[in-house]
């Protein structure tokens, strides 16, 4: 073990759906049917996440420490992406209202869950300590301030912060042109 990144040829053992060049996946991230995880190029994920279900990763995407991918529902992060330490990507939620019974443990026919896909488009950045629940749209190079809560969609270019996440401003588009220094 030479660092603590997995090697292409241990990514390839991981199963993974797919993976493209200079993938880093830290040897302390948690892996989840990693047959339904793609993963493009000039990706890294730190050390505690936890990557579990549908996931699609694009390029030029960085996803912090202790952040956690639950895909039940399918996750699809865009280019040029970020996703800061502690946030949590919730595809799928229980139905709390005393109705059904909450937990994977219990038949699934007692359960409820509500299940849609989160979508990060390209350019999008998550603040730190932020929790992301099913069906979002992230729009467009779209950032979310720190410990916020999305249950709507975030705007293209949008600045928004809060719990729940409101927009506070738009956001420049230069990373567009920034962007294009490093992939060409």
């Amino acid at each position: 073990m030479s660092n603590s990144f997995y090697s292409d040829g241990e990514l390839a053992k991981l199963g993974l759906k797919s993976f493209g060049k200079n993938v880093l996946i830290s040897r302390k991230c948690s892996i989840y049917g990693a047959q339904n995880i793609s993963i493009g190029n000039n990706v890294r994920v730190d050390d505690f996440c936890i990557l579990s279900g549908n996931i699609k990763i694009g390029n030029y995407v960085h996803i912090s420490a202790y952040s956690a991918l639950y895909g039940l529902g399918g996750i699809e992060i865009g280019n040029f992406c970020g996703v800061s330490p502690r946030c949590t990507l919730f595809s799928a939620s229980d139905d709390f209202s005393g109705e059904h019974m909450i937990s994977p443990m219990v038949p699934e026919e007692l359960t409820k869950v509500d299940a849609r896909k989160i979508v990060m488009k390209d350019y999008s950045q998550l603040g730190t300590n932020s929790s992301i629940m099913p069906g979002v749209i992230i729009g467009e190079g779209a950032v979310l301030g720190a410990h916020s809560l999305v249950k709507d969609n975030l705007d293209d270019w949008s600045i928004s912060v809060g719990v729940p996440a409101k927009m506070v401003k738009q956001r420049s588009r230069k990373v567009k042109e920034l962007s294009e220094k490093v992939s060409g």
